[in-house]
């Protein structure tokens, strides 16, 4: 485990430089307005450790410069748009890519849902693909506030450029702004496991390096698939984690409120999830998720 892989940062280096977009092409702000004319997508992210899977509608997305984001009910998206370098067709969907060629997200349709619109869509962003070097390394973290977008809130912030490996585990960052706590990462499955068993909602956030998205739900069935994958299934929600991938977990308090969250880590220190669960009318800890995270800190 590397812990200390990486050197203190602060929350306000978490938004890279934004290249600017190439004259005479769709752009992806286009783009993302025209995919709200769809019906319910399938909206996918995936590391080497945990996909995360969701259903919904992408009306309403606000665009500032090269930030995206939507928050609808039982979920949220984030797009960083500097990250984004092409847009490949699939069948009954469209995957965006990053300059290495990695997915950052993908989008299908439900199965009984006409594909006439899509490939309408498909057909007029043929061309949102930016070929040209970046004036900067697309991991490279600026420093300077007038280059910020995304929320304003310092601890959205973190948790985002976590979810995005924009940032690496550095308990001494973490214990900067709260109590942080080293747990068995062992029993992750087990508390998952616990936790659809009993019906308990969930927020659940996780990312690639140009999105990052949070499920807000319950997970009512769970199953083992082949070796340490467990799978979790919710209405219009999946979650695959590889439970031999999460090398380290944290349980996370910031300074100021009574609730807590998980945070699961690879090999390397990139954050595969974070997970809290889902507050109380006055803002209090649910008692199950309260129960359990208090078990994996004894």
């Amino acid at each position: 485990m590397h812990a200390n892989a990486t050197r203190p940062a602060t929350f306000a280096s978490v938004i890279p430089l934004h290249p600017g977009t190439p004259p005479a092409r769709r752009t992806w702000p286009e783009l993302l307005w025209d995919l709200g004319c769809l019906e319910q997508l399938w909206i996918e992210t995936e590391l080497p450790g945990v996909r995360l899977t969701q259903q919904a509608r992408l009306q309403g997305i606000r665009v500032r410069d090269h930030y995206a984001w939507l928050e609808g009910r039982g979920f949220a998206l984030h797009g960083f748009l500097a990250h984004w370098q092409r847009l490949r067709a699939q069948p009954r969907g469209l995957r965006i890519e990053d300059a290495s060629g990695s997915a950052l997200l993908e989008l299908s349709l439900a199965r009984d849902a006409s594909d006439f619109a899509l490939r309408t869509l498909l057909h007029t962003h043929a061309t949102v693909t930016d070929e040209r070097p970046h004036a900067s390394s697309p991991g490279r973290l600026h420093t300077s506030p007038s280059t910020w977008q995304g929320p304003e809130d310092p601890a959205i912030r973190h948790d985002l450029a976590e979810a995005c490996g924009w940032l690496r585990l550095h308990p001494p960052r973490l214990r900067d702004h709260g109590r942080l706590t080293l747990v068995d990462h062992e029993l992750v499955g087990c508390l998952f496991e616990a936790l659809a068993d009993q019906g308990r909602a969930l927020r659940v956030l996780t990312g690639t390096r140009g999105v990052a998205q949070r499920f807000s739900g319950v997970f009512h069935t769970h199953h083992r698939r082949s070796g340490p994958w467990l799978q979790l299934i919710g209405d219009g929600a999946r979650m695959r984690l590889d439970t031999a991938a999460v090398d380290s977990a944290w349980v996370f308090q910031r300074t100021g409120t009574s609730r807590r969250q998980l945070r699961l880590y690879d090999d390397s220190g990139r954050a595969l999830a974070i997970i809290e669960d889902h507050p109380a009318l006055d803002g209090s800890e649910d008692p199950i998720w309260r129960t359990l995270i208090n078990a994996l800190s004894d």
